[in-house]
């Protein structure tokens, strides 16, 4: 059979092939070198949602959140992965950034800094940043050690 009756994928099949394996090796190089390591601090978070929950309930009591942003949304399964999570290389400390959100729909972000004491996470940290609106952009120092 000549090449001019196949269908027009079998004839380019082989350099379309091509093309998308080396597209998706450019993508794979341009990761990167610190997303497994990410990804892994990520899935420990998740293993120990206390951590986020219990610096979530020492904002809500705060009166200056309060005034400010209203009253304060649960975490949502997705609201980790647009933070940051980092934990020491013992894995006895977890520094986590995180989005909040509230009633008023005022953009801010929740930073943390646990450490593990006792086997038991106590606070060192836990700041609000107000991001927007410009006006109200400031940090609230909710709790230091």
């Amino acid at each position: 059979m000549t090449d001019h009756k196949l269908p027009w994928f079998k004839r380019i099949r082989t350099w379309f092939i091509m093309f998308v394996l080396i597209c998706l090796g450019l993508f794979i190089t341009t990761l990167p070198a610190e997303l497994p390591q990410n990804l892994a601090y990520l899935a420990k978070a998740y293993s120990e949602p206390e951590i986020v929950e219990g610096a979530l309930a020492i904002t809500k009591k705060n009166p200056k959140i309060i005034a400010l942003l209203g009253e304060l949304e649960q975490m949502s399964k997705f609201d980790m992965i647009e933070g940051s999570v980092i934990y020491s290389k013992e894995n006895d400390s977890v520094a986590i950034t995180i989005g909040i959100r509230s009633k008023k729909m005022i953009r801010s972000n929740m930073d943390l800094l646990v450490q593990k004491i006792n086997n038991k996470w106590e606070y060192q940290f836990i700041n609000v940043r107000i991001k927007g609106p410009k006006e109200l952009k400031q940090t609230i120092s909710i709790l230091k050690k």
